[in-house]
This record gives structure tokens, C-alpha cells and sequence, in this order.
């Protein structure tokens, strides 16, 4: 008997090896082989009798599970992403897989369960809740949530959980980061019990192995992961919840690097279950999607509880000084928070590592005229778009204004918690950033702290506005809102507008009226005015407006495709060649795709590697496909990687 394997390698089809006599091989399991001289794990996909000719065939070595832990399902969800993505179905297999060898037996819940709690719909809720269920007997599948922050979008969620469950259906809930996950589980535990499982990469390998088997046998019904749980196998699959699903962190960043919201909906397609997006902020195409009808728009105006939406306020700084960067304002409402016994958060946007130039009087930055993308600041003077290759000399006066006052921004945010400590001598600052985060404990401790009130300021990066639910904050400053503004990416705004609508939504939850101040370079920002207001649609339609002009999504498809490598020189050529090798087949198949570049990237140079893309733009993805397969190989050498990402949701 042999085996058909697909190999976790960027390696086309699959490979036959010899099942020695003995060997328990089967569709569905992990085994150990020898590929190009290496021993690696494979998934096999094929049990026969053929026996291959013209090559030798090695035996497998030997075979890790005791019994299938995937089935057809995922092979063809494999070869679903392997084909979207331009990856193989290998990769794909690799990436979905837990890759422990043993399933835990030690992993705990990390919390108590604790008294059960009931879950009480409001009105509003209650609709949305009964309009999804009966439009899924119809067939409908497909939803979005559009409510505002604190509308109580997870009760909803948890409502058509247990309606699902009620139906021996299973539910995968994804949320965008570790930090979510853990504090979501508690709440979830508390209904669900031991019928939860939790999937995200800080837990180990053979506990990541236990979950995915326990979620595969329908021993526990309910998953709450992070991107990667999209991929769990179960007996019937009920529902894919996408929390915060306008979150870019559902975007995988190497091979095959999915979206976990198309790889949802394609399984929804498939298996016939529900997905159920929610957000205060939906992405621009979410949002336009439902207008094309492709998802169904349920609404929820109101705050849980009868909460009052915080009070907005924009605050005009005069210096990006580190004396001057925290406000007479802002520093006022921050002592009367600490004094009542409340708490205040301080955001501080890390986005911003790329320089720009700023009008220090006016706000205004230099705009690419041929991508109107932000233009980024480059030790030669000179300033660059990093879409299209367009450069020119740094400005000496605004362009607005004609002030001589423009200052380099971007750099020396570090010191934001020293310069808290010293202005608020005596309060207790927590800082919470990508870095303290991949700590194990850092989360769970956090959640105890500000619950016990033993924190008086908490200071976070874009973690900070993602999902937490802390009932004393009263106030959210955000320090420098101009920071990632001006990022050369056609979704800076829409990023911007999420990430302070979001902040300002961890403000007031708890019954007591909620403050948010915004300080900014430029107060007559249009965008801020829709943010002051939390006027999602007029931000919607205007930047709608913008994208169909340029035609970005939701008008086109993008493809990027990124060569990196040591020797400048070698990615320059490689690249050109590409560049050219796309272009001469986009001639002469006469293809409706759009080039821009070759160019530097934004992030010209990580970890030792020059990096330089090109960005491609269709109306759909069929062009972009035909282009890409039939150009890649003029990028060839171990010295320079070709990485190609299909919708990129981050160009930096």
C-alpha cells in the first residue's frame, strides 16, 4: 500500500511513499517522511495500491496519530486557501494544523469557572438576534453587526451560540488578539463551561494538538481563537463568529497568507453554517458588501445598559515637545478621574514609526500627487511614495500655510511613560504594548489590577482600544492622534478613524459619563470632525468617494508582490525583472491589471533584508492570478525571496 502526502513546503502536489507492513497510515493523519533529504512532517490525503514507476519510493517512517484528526473538509479547505493565496496545499495543511506531537493532558482553564450567568437580550438585541436566526433557516448565512461601542454585540453572539449548540452544532468565535482571547474565555466559560475550548499560539504545541482534537471529536462544541482557529475541524460546524472584524490582525503575514474573514465565508458556502461579523468600525469593503448584498446589515444604536456614549472632544496642540505633549486639558480631567477613585487610558499609536513631514501651524503633510498616499521622509531630504516610486525634495515651507515650522514625526514615543510618571507623581501607570503582551501573565494581570482599581492610568499602544471592558474608566486620551495619519497606505484614515473610535469606546461603560480627548496637530482634519461626531457613515461615504476615484478596493483587487533579500543590488534586479516579466505578459494578453511601481517598500530594510514590491490592482482576481503564476519565476536564488500577498491588508 502507499501513501499520497502533501508536504508543509512550497513544493507543488504531493509525494508517494511505501506504508510498511504493520503501519497504520490513513487518510486524515500526520506522518514522519523523508523529503530532499530532511526528515519532516506530512499530511496524507490518499491511501492506494498504485505503485508509482520510474523512481525509487522511500517508506514512510512512521505515522504520529493514533487516528485521523482531519478529513476531506480541510484538504479541500487547504486547497481552497493553496489556490487563492498562490501558495501550496501543502503550506496551507502545515499552517492549519496544530504541529504538537502529543496531545496535554496538563493544559487548565485559564480562569475559574465561577457562577453561571444568564444572558439577557434588550430589545434591540433580541431583533438582531431573531432576524439572524430565521434569515439562517432561509439560507441567509452571512451577517454583519454594525453596532456601537458597548452595544452589547457579544450577547448576541452568545444568544445564537447557544441556539446553535441546542442543535448539536458547533461555534468557532474569533477574536483579533491573544489579549481578547483570554478575557472573552472567562466571560464564555461562565456560560459554556467545559464545552469551551481556547486555540491561539501562546498556548504550547501539544496543547494547541489537545483542543484542536477535542474541538474534532465534538467533545467541546465552542472555540474561541485567534485567525488561526478559523481552520478547527468539528462533527457539524454551526457558526464562525469575526469579533472586531474590521481588525487587520485576521490577516496572515506568511505563507499562504489568508484572511481569515474570506476563509469564514467560504466555509459558510461549503458547510452550510452561519458567520456572524460585528463592529463598531466595519471595514470599508464589509460595509460595502452589504450594500451589494453579499452580507445582511443588522444595526444597534445604543449602548447595553442604557450607557451613554462618551463626550468627544479635540484638543489643538502647539508643540510635539515632550514638555508640551499632555495637555492642560487633558492633564485637568486625568487628576479628577485618579482623584474620584476612576481611571484613565492613554493611548499612544506605534504605527508612526515611518517619518513624516508636519506642518507644526497647520497640520498639513506632502501627498503623492499620483496615489494621493502620504509621502514618507528619508535621511536624504528627500520624500518618497513607497506605491508608486514618485519622489521629490523635502519641503522647507508648508504647502498650506507657508509656515517654515514643519517637524520630522514619527520617532521618540518611548519616553511617553516616563513623562506620565513625572506628571502625575504617584499614580500607578500600566503600560501595555506589543512586547509586554507576548508575556504569558501580562493580560490575566492586567484584567485583575483594573477590576481592583490598583491601576490609575493604563498607557497602550492600538492593543489599549481592542475589546476590554473596564467599568471605571471615565477617560481616554489619545496623545498625538496625527500619528499614522499620514502612513503611505490608501487605508491610513480608515485605520485612524477605527483605532480612535475604538479607543473611545473603552470610555464610560459603566454608567458614569465617559471623556475623550484627542490631541492633534491638525484639528481641521475632516476625519476628525466625523470622529468627534462618531459619524461612521459620513466617514464611510466620503472615503468611498476617495477609493473609487483611485480605484483601490472595494473597486479593485490588490495583489503585492515583495522581493527581499542581503544584497541591495540582487533585490533591485530581481525585482526590475519581475516588474518587467509582469508587464511584457500584461501586454500581450491584453490584462485590465494596473502596475505601480517597482519601488522601495515603506519598511525599505527588517532584520538585515532590503525589501522592494510592486502592487498590482484588477478588477478581479482572475487577471491578477494569470499575471502573477506566469511571472514569478524571474525572481529565482537563494540570496532574494519572493513573497506574494493577495488583498494585502498592510503595504508597509
Amino acid at each position: 500500500m502507499f501513501a499520497d502526502v502533501y508536504i508543509g513546503y512550497r513544493v507543488e502536489g504531493s509525494f508517494t511513499y511505501r506504508i510498511p507492513a504493520g503501519t497504520d497510515a490513513a487518510v486524515g493523519k500526520r506522518v514522519k517522511v523523508n523529503f530532499a533529504g530532511r526528515d519532516t512532517i506530512g499530511f496524507v490525503h490518499r491511501v492506494h495500491d498504485d505503485e508509482p514507476e520510474g523512481f525509487e519510493v522511500k517508506d514512510l517512517l512512521g505515522v504520529i496519530d493514533p487516528e485521523p484528526i482531519f478529513d476531506r473538509r480541510l484538504l479541500e479547505l487547504a486547497r481552497y486557501t493553496a489556490d487563492t493565496y498562490l501558495s501550496t496545499a501543502g503550506e496551507a495543511l502545515a499552517m492549519a494544523l496544530p504541529s504538537g506531537l502529543r496531545p496535554s493532558k496538563r493544559f487548565k482553564p485559564p480562569c475559574e469557572k465561577g457562577e453561571p450567568i444568564d444572558i439577557a437580550l434588550n430589545g434591540e438585541q433580541r431583533t438582531v438576534y431573531e432576524e439572524i436566526i430565521a434569515l439562517g433557516e432561509r439560507g441567509v448565512r452571512s451577517h454583519l453587526i454594525f453596532g456601537v461601542t458597548g452595544s452589547g454585540k457579544t450577547e448576541i453572539y452568545m444568544e445564537a451560540a447557544r441556539h446553535l449548540l441546542s442543535r448539536d452544532r458547533s461555534v468557532i468565535y474569533l477574536v483579533p488578539e491573544i489579549s481578547m482571547s483570554s478575557m472573552l474565555f472567562e466571560r464564555i466559560y461562565r456560560v459554556f463551561g467545559d464545552d469551551l475550548i481556547i486555540y491561539h499560539s501562546q498556548l504550547t504545541p501539544n496543547q494547541r494538538l489537545s483542543s484542536w482534537i477535542r474541538f474534532y471529536r465534538g467533545e467541546a462544541r465552542v472555540a474561541v481563537g485567534t485567525r488561526s482557529a478559523v481552520f478547527l475541524q468539528c462533527p457539524r460546524l454551526g457558526m464562525i463568529v469575526i469579533d472586531e472584524e474590521h481588525d487587520g490582525s485576521y490577516k496572515e503575514q506568511s505563507s499562504p497568507r489568508y484572511n481569515a474573514r474570506r476563509i469564514a465565508l467560504h466555509r459558510s458556502r461549503e458547510e452550510g453554517a452561519l458567520v456572524l461579523m460585528g463592529s463598531a468600525t466595519p471595514g470599508i469593503e464589509t460595509l460595502y458588501a452589504c450594500e451589494k448584498g453579499v452580507l445582511r446589515l443588522h444595526t444597534l444604536t445604543k449602548r447595553y445598559g442604557d450607557a451613554e456614549l462618551p463626550k468627544i472632544e479635540m484638543v489643538k496642540l502647539g508643540s510635539t515637545r515632550p514638555s508640551a505633549i499632555i495637555s492642560p486639558l487633558l492633564k485637568l480631567h486625568t487628576k479628577r478621574a485618579i482623584d474620584a477613585g476612576m481611571q484613565a487610558i492613554y493611548l499612544l499609536n506605534r504605527r508612526g514609526f515611518s517619518p513624516i513631514m508636519i506642518c507644526d501651524r497647520c497640520g498639513w503633510t506632502e501627498k503623492c500627487p499620483r496615489c494621493t498616499i502620504g509621502m514618507n521622509y528619508h535621511r536624504d531630504r528627500i520624500m518618497r511614495c513607497h506605491y508608486c516610486g514618485f519622489q521629490k525634495h523635502a519641503p522647507v515651507r508648508c504647502g498650506a500655510c507657508g509656515s517654515e515650522e514643519l517637524t520630522k514625526l514619527g520617532a521618540g514615543t518611548q519616553r511617553m511613560e516616563e513623562i506620565i510618571a513625572a506628571a502625575f507623581k504617584g499614580s500607578r501607570v500600566f503600560r501595555l504594548d506589543q512586547d509586554s503582551s507576548r508575556k504569558k501573565d501580562t493580560v490575566p494581570e492586567l484584567i485583575r489590577r483594573m477590576n481592583r482599581g490598583e491601576v490609575d492610568i493604563l498607557l497602550g499602544t492600538q492593543l489599549v482600544a481592542k475589546g476590554f471592558d473596564f467599568h471605571r474608566i471615565v477617560l481616554v486620551g489619545v496623545l498625538l492622534a496625527d500619528i499614522g495619519m499620514n502612513l503611505p497606505d490608501f487605508r491610513a484614515s480608515e485605520r485612524i478613524f477605527a483605532l480612535l473610535v475604538q479607543a473611545a469606546g473603552r470610555s464610560g461603560r459603566g454608567g458614569t459619563g465617559g471623556r475623550v480627548i484627542i490631541q492633534t496637530l491638525n484639528d481641521e482634519n475632516p476625519l476628525f470632525t466625523y470622529i468627534a461626531s462618531q459619524d461612521y457613515r459620513g466617514f464611510y461615504e466620503s472615503e468611498l468617494r476617495v477609493r473609487r476615484e483611485m480605484g483601490y478596493p472595494p473597486f479593485s483587487r490588490l495583489a503585492r508582490l515583495l522581493v527581499r533579500g542581503k544584497d541591495e543590488e540582487r533585490v533591485q534586479s530581481s525585482i526590475s525583472r519581475l516588474g518587467q516579466a509582469l508587464a511584457e505578459y500584461i501586454r500581450t494578453h491584453d490584462l485590465p491589471v494596473t502596475i505601480l511601481g517597482p519601488s522601495s517598500a515603506p519598511l525599505g530594510k527588517i532584520g538585515g533584508n532590503y525589501r522592494h514590491h510592486i502592487i498590482l490592482k484588477s478588477a478581479g482576481l482572475d487577471a491578477l492570478h494569470g499575471a502573477i503564476l506566469a511571472s514569478r519565476e524571474a525572481v529565482s536564488g537563494r540570496d532574494v525571496h519572493l513573497e506574494i500577498d493577495i488583498d494585502p491588508v498592510d503595504l508597509l
